[in-house]
């Protein structure tokens, strides 16, 4: 018998205590176990009683850890934190390579999917499963993601972040849409045609007015008549000669390559920022990981667009 049994008569204990200073109530505790409160009170109670320890103090109706309880809480988190890893860990080695990824539905419709059979045949005992958000404030441990892709400087506490492509965004149209409406010549002719807008929900990106203030036009006669919450869409309406839309490089590369898309002009827009890779610092990387991260990387997304342009 372990000697910590002697201190701790049962390690549900300690599930139950970790839960209740998490959530700092009882009851939260309870909901989150599936227990009832009465349970979780008396579970701490016994605790305390086999520990000789008080854990808990009630703080004009609020439930505040003790400094016994405190230090308990930080040990325990890391306890459970490091089998959590472990356990994982061992799992990997008996069993098939998969790896949870978490990109935009633009990024996946448009960039992914396009290379995904050559990288399944490269790597057939890797299983991907693909979900789609656009956040950049995405808890990757919280959500059990094992890569993603976010937008900024590269430096976020917690994360692991490799420059994947620089934000860079061109007008784009097809070229139906041009030999029926063009020429444009200059962002300043942009203004007499249908722009297609694209505003993300969940954060700020590159906007007509950004793109026609940085190429020193005025935004005062922007006119709305479409706006997409994804970039997918509004690419996608280009393609079908709806309007001019702002196209990310990487996202318009294969449209442009395969000439359903064009760069009436070649004046772009760069945020200074990057889209990187990114995986949580605290949670050991998998194989498969690490391999599909590198895949990404051998891409190449930061190619010049123009070098395969049709049209």
């Amino acid at each position: 018998m372990h000697r910590l049994r002697s201190l701790v008569p049962s390690a549900n204990y300690l599930f139950v205590f970790e839960a209740a200073a998490r959530r700092q109530s009882f009851t939260g505790a309870a909901e989150e176990l599936n227990v009832s409160q009465p349970a979780v009170s008396k579970t701490i109670r016994l605790l305390e009683e086999a520990t000789g320890l008080k854990l808990f103090r009630r703080e004009h109706a609020r439930l505040e850890l003790t400094a016994e309880g405190k230090r308990l809480y930080k040990e325990t988190q890391e306890a459970f934190d490091h089998l959590h890893m472990v356990i994982s860990s061992l799992r990997q080695k008996h069993s098939r390579d998969i790896v949870r990824v978490s990109f935009s539905a633009s990024f996946v419709q448009l960039w992914l999917l396009p290379r995904l059979k050559a990288f399944k045949a490269q790597h057939p005992d890797i299983a991907l499963r693909i979900a789609e958000s656009s956040r950049d404030d995405q808890d990757l441990l919280e959500e059990d993601i094992d890569l993603s892709a976010r937008l900024g400087t590269g430096k976020w506490p917690g994360i692991h972040a490799w420059h994947f492509v620089t934000e860079e965004v061109w007008p784009v149209c097809s070229p139906a849409y041009l030999r029926e409406h063009g020429p444009i010549e200059s962002p300043a002719d942009l203004l007499n045609h249908t722009l297609l807008h694209f505003e993300e929900r969940h954060r700020s990106r590159v906007g007509w007015r950004e793109y026609l203030e940085r190429n020193e036009v005025s935004a005062a006669k922007l006119t709305q008549d479409f706006v997409f919450t994804d970039a997918l869409n509004s690419i996608e309406a280009a393609v079908l000669g709806q309007g001019v839309a702002l196209g990310w490089k990487h996202l318009v590369h294969d449209h442009l390559k395969a000439g359903k898309l064009v760069c009436p002009i070649r004046a772009s827009y760069h945020s200074g920022q990057s889209i990187h890779i990114v995986m949580p610092a605290q949670r050991p990387p998998k194989r498969g990981t690490e391999i599909f991260r590198d895949w990404l990387m051998e891409q190449n997304a930061d190619a010049d667009i123009f070098a395969d342009e049709v049209g």
